[in-house]
């Protein structure tokens, strides 16, 4: 899928700040031998078949965009992240259900940040970040509240909203049948959910 100008951008200043810091290290000609190393990070910048260090950036740039994941790849992330936020909330484990909620709000952000515009069902383009900010400023403060007030009624009504306005982004990008539910089993087996767990100390 297609990255962010963003993104882009930020890969290119690095790879630039990269190449930058390796002229640096070539031009103050130590004395311990690192010289030599210098050098040849430049060659290797400026690559083995005579390309520039602006034909070895561009591909670098492009290998990176390649590599980068798919937005159903990060959404495989949001979902182990928010089911297991129902499960440490129902167990009243409130600075566990946090951290899931902070976790999934952070991977919401890298979906987006991966392919900020999807197409609509009617060909038209979807801007997501204006659907998250609405979604995280109503449904998921509902869901920080009740934690906050280790109140699991108003969580447990907060959580079956925001599986809602989810489900809302997703039809607004032409996937309504991705269509969310209340967990079952926790995402993994690994974490005790129970906030009174003593073991391990």
């Amino acid at each position: 899928m297609p990255v962010s100008n963003a993104v882009v951008r930020v890969i290119l200043l690095a790879v630039i700040a990269a190449l930058i810091g390796a002229g640096a290290v070539a031009c103050s000609r130590p004395t311990d031998g690192t010289a030599a190393a210098g050098s040849r990070v430049i060659s290797a910048a400026q690559g083995d078949r005579g390309q520039s260090g602006l034909d070895v950036l561009r591909s670098d740039v492009a290998r990176l965009k390649a590599n980068a994941p798919s937005q159903s790849h990060t959404m495989a992330d949001v979902g182990y992240h928010w089911t297991n936020l129902w499960f440490a909330g129902e167990k009243k484990n409130w600075p566990l259900a946090m951290f899931y909620l902070e976790e999934t709000r952070s991977h919401i952000r890298w979906t987006i940040q991966l392919r900020p515009v999807r197409k609509g069902p009617d060909g038209n383009d979807v801007n997501l970040m204006p659907i998250f900010e609405s979604i995280d400023t109503s449904a998921f403060k509902m869901v920080a509240d009740a934690i906050q007030a280790k109140d699991s009624t108003a969580f447990a009504a907060a959580y079956r909203v925001t599986l809602g306005s989810c489900y809302s982004c997703h039809k607004a990008s032409g996937l309504p049948f991705l269509r969310p539910m209340v967990p079952m089993e926790p995402a993994q087996s690994i974490i005790n959910f129970d906030g009174a767990a003593t073991w391990p100390q």
